[in-house]
């Protein structure tokens, strides 16, 4: 049997992780002679050291670096347009994204008022995610609108190898260290800026490399919509192969104080000045939410139901409709790290309550989970798949789910209907699928195990439908209460055995915290090629 082989179902199951669902899916991936061993007994999490245990701490909004949730807003001018354009900068989340630890970053530019509709409707946004230590891109989402014309573009950094991987199956060799536009400027904000300092930097535009100095002048004062700044004036001198680029000359004032924020740019062109002016700098820990209303004014919050064909999720704000009775809460975000034998790191996974909202007359979370392979087990299968699933806000059963699949050639897209009144799923692809009632998704299961009763003894059982959209029951037995130690110190937790439900086979366990919040913090299964860790390494917004 080749190594490629068991490798590649490993990191499967190890990126399908849910709570209850890991074990499943290595009996479902690895071939028969890998099968879980059903005598083995399953390692259990560290034991800490004699002390009295600690609650989890949350990781800080900064991380030490970037401040999560600060958003800097910018007016746009251009020759006799006063506001010609809005650009938006926004530090968007930090955690593990893709396989690899970083924030998320959002660029967003478009033309507004008169410009709009004289000269050209654009409307573009960018994400990047950068490397949380070295602020360097690894992964950059663009969606561009102008006009008629729309397009999408990913772009994936190899930072070791010096190369970037386009969305067309294009490669480009790039000189190392090489950065975004956005990604420059927020790296600027952490470097010397005393006057005459030159800092040098390459950077990717699309597909042309701009090699840019940027040079630092003396604290100047500096006016803009939101105040008087003491800045710090920094010169961009661009050497470029695309056209027009070496004839800009563009400036950048950040403000001369701890928070080094971008308040004035410029830029000189054959065109005229462009001038992007800070009109408002805000920081928010909570998910950024719009209230949808209709024709009165009143908000949208029907009763739950079954989503029509084609319903577009509404978001709603965290007020209208916020349940006390669940350990989690919208703007909760849990980020693991998978293990596996001796290889310390194999894939990441993250789960989050991103939003509430209204999918058709249902009242719904929006819960996302993000995997992803990471180091050597990225060399050998690069996975990044996206599981996003709209449930029912008061039963906690899937409405709606989008798998969006990416593993190695193999690209996968597929929406799956839940009727919460009947008996079957419909998927997109034309197909249905008969379960029993309230069956689950692999997401929401994570969600509905943390919201049980889980009081020692006592046992819970659920149906639920896996990846390939086959029902399947699990068993969740509370063993015991126990203290744990890991990457977040020790903690009070219940242990979870976690069994078939048609022949009581021990798949996995599981270790949550036995406080309000049921923070999942360890599972292991034990294969015979060797055993799967998940440990919670951070987490953010929790209750």
């Amino acid at each position: 049997m080749s190594f490629r082989k068991p490798v590649r179902s490993l990191i499967v199951v190890a990126l399908m992780f849910c709570l209850a669902s890991a074990g499943v899916l290595a009996m479902r991936l690895l071939p028969q002679n890998l099968r879980l061993q059903q005598d083995s007994q399953l390692t259990p999490p560290p034991r800490p050291v004699p002390e009295k245990p600690g609650p989890l701490s949350p990781v800080t909004a900064s991380g030490g670096m970037l401040t999560v949730g600060e958003r800097l807003t910018f007016n746009v001018s251009w020759a006799s347009f006063v506001t010609a354009a809005r650009l938006e900068l926004e530090v968007m989340d930090r955690g593990a994204f893709f396989g690899q630890e970083g924030y998320q970053l959002r660029t967003r530019v478009e033309t507004v008022g008169y410009a709009r509709s004289l000269l050209a409707d654009v409307d573009n946004q960018y994400s990047a995610y950068v490397d949380a230590k070295t602020l360097l891109p690894y992964r950059l989402e663009n969606s561009t609108r102008q006009g008629s014309r729309k397009s999408e573009e990913l772009i994936v950094f190899d930072q070791q190898r010096n190369s970037v991987r386009y969305s067309d199956g294009s490669e480009l060799t790039v000189p190392p260290r090489i950065a975004d536009l956005s990604s420059m400027l927020y790296a600027l904000r952490f470097r010397e800026l005393k006057s005459g300092t030159i800092h040098k930097f390459s950077v990717l535009f699309g597909k042309t490399i701009s090699e840019v100095e940027a040079v630092a002048r003396p604290s100047e004062r500096v006016n803009t919509q939101v105040g008087a700044y003491d800045a710090i004036r920094v010169d961009f001198n661009v050497k470029s192969a695309a056209a027009g680029v070496n004839k800009l000359r563009v400036r950048a004032w950040f403000s001369n104080d701890a928070q080094r924020m971008p308040v004035l740019i410029t830029a000189q062109s054959p065109f005229g000045e462009l001038r992007a002016e800070l009109s408002s700098a805000s920081v928010s820990n909570k998910p950024r939410t719009e209230i949808s209303r209709n024709a009165q004014g009143t908000p949208l919050l029907a009763s739950t139901g079954a989503p029509p064909p084609g319903a577009v999720f509404e978001a709603i704000a965290i007020g209208e409709f916020q349940p006390d009775n669940y350990p989690f809460i919208v703007g909760e975000r849990l980020n693991y790290d998978i293990s596996w034998g001796n290889f310390a790191s194999v894939g990441k996974v993250n789960f989050a309550v991103r939003r509430q909202g209204r999918l058709g007359v249902a009242r719904v979370f929006e819960f996302v989970s993000e995997v992803a392979s990471s180091g050597a087990a990225r060399a050998v299968l690069s996975i990044n798949d996206i599981f996003t699933s709209y449930v029912d806000a008061e039963k906690l059963l899937p409405v709606r789910t989008d798998l969006r699949l990416r593993e190695g050639s193999r690209n996968r897209d597929i929406t799956a209907d839940y009727n919460l009144s009947g008996n079957s799923v419909l998927l997109s692809n034309g197909s249905s699928v008969t379960v029993k009632p309230r069956t689950l998704d692999l997401v929401s299961l994570f969600y509905a195990v943390r919201a049980a009763d889980l009081k020692p003894g006592s046992t819970h059982t659920f149906d639920f439908l896996d990846a390939n959209h086959r029902p399947k029951s699990l068993t969740f037995r509370v063993v015991r209460q126990e203290t744990i130690s890991g990457p977040l110190g020790p903690q009070e937790t219940l242990q979870l055995d976690i069994l078939k439900t048609e022949n009581q086979q021990l798949i996995s366990q599981a270790w949550v915290t036995s406080d309000a919040r049921r923070l999942p913090v360890y599972l292991a299964v034990r294969l015979r090629i060797g055993e799967l860790r998940f440990q919670l390494t951070s987490f953010s917004g929790t209750r």
